[in-house]
């Protein structure tokens, strides 16, 4: 039987490679030294925006329109939704006039 033959293939590199070297080892009295950490500005933080109106406010509901089945009328604020980092303020009341609750928005809101 020949001998096999072998094929030297080149090791490539995934995921790019280190960031940052690892910690190396001085042999004189066995500390780990750790490379310096490059320092990054901190991240801005933008401020949330505050419920305009507080849980247990009386205001008034405007009408949803054509697409929406919502009567105009007095509403109390049940509960203040959380903020979700993207479009309006949410509250959810509960109208006189009806026996369930609604999620709407803070623009549809007036005292």
């Amino acid at each position: 039987m020949p001998p096999l033959k072998t094929i030297a293939v080149t090791p490539t590199k995934r995921g790019g490679g280190r960031k940052r070297p690892s910690p190396t080892v001085d042999a004189d009295d066995g500390e780990v030294s750790l490379p310096p950490l490059i320092a990054r500005p901190p991240r801005k933080v933008l401020a949330q925006p505050m419920h305009r109106y507080h849980v247990g406010d009386k205001l008034r509901m405007a009408n949803g329109g054509q697409s929406m089945a919502r009567v105009a009328a007095a509403c109390k604020v049940v509960a203040l939704l959380p903020y979700e980092g993207r479009g309006a303020l949410l509250y959810r009341v509960r109208s006189d006039n009806e026996n369930f609750e609604r999620v709407v928005p803070e623009a549809d809101l007036t005292r």
